[in-house]
């Protein structure tokens, strides 16, 4: 795997010399090496996702008709940094749908893209849901829009993820998508209290 990880850093290296033109080629190795260095330190938007880092106590709603009551579940959540802080991984384990559940995730900050990314997969699927957005400071959201393959249709199905941090010990997760008249819907909340 380190060899992997060299093969692809040169990979990267040697392909931003080629996509621009001759200025990388006046940078040494060194430099370069610096200069990605640079790209990878995690930020103060790291660190925001680090205050999510813990467990986690979870009240799961979710609609199968978006007019109709909810079904109501609880389930746990352990979340961690990895990667020397570049990541939150997320770990959830409850019910849906009167069966045992269990998911887990990333979320980063890409610092050349500008904008967090991640990625979803769980028990209930065997395909990756991924996503990228922007944080709202002023509304302490973070909006993202992501796709996964639907299993009835064969195709993407796009979606919303509103992250919603009311507070230290307390932030709630929406997930949206669209009902069948392609109308955008609320689909899941999950209400997370930090475990005392």
């Amino acid at each position: 795997m380190r060899i992997l990880a060299l093969a692809l850093m040169c990979a990267a290296l040697v392909g931003s010399a080629l996509a621009q033109g001759d200025k990388p080629a006046e940078m040494s190795p060194e430099e370069m090496m610096k200069f990605y260095e640079n790209a990878a330190k995690p930020g103060p938007e790291h660190a925001m996702l680090a205050q999510t880092a813990g467990r986690w106590n979870c009240v799961v709603k979710s609609w199968m008709d978006p007019k109709g009551e909810p079904e109501v579940s609880e389930g746990s959540e352990e979340a961690e940094m990895i990667f020397g802080g570049r990541f939150l991984r997320n770990h959830f384990k409850g019910s849906m749908m009167g069966k045992p559940y269990e998911g887990m995730g990333n979320l980063g900050f890409d610092n050349v893209k500008k904008k967090y990314v991640g990625n979803w997969m769980d028990s209930m699927g065997t395909g990756i849901l991924t996503y990228e957005g922007e944080y709202n400071p002023q509304s302490k959201e973070l909006v993202c829009r992501g796709s996964f393959a639907d299993a009835m249709t064969g195709k993407d199905m796009a979606c919303k993820l509103v992250s919603r941090f009311v507070s230290d010990d307390q932030h709630v997760f929406e997930m949206w998508g669209p009902d069948p008249t392609g109308a955008e819907v609320k689909w899941m909340e999950i209400t997370y209290n930090r475990a005392k």
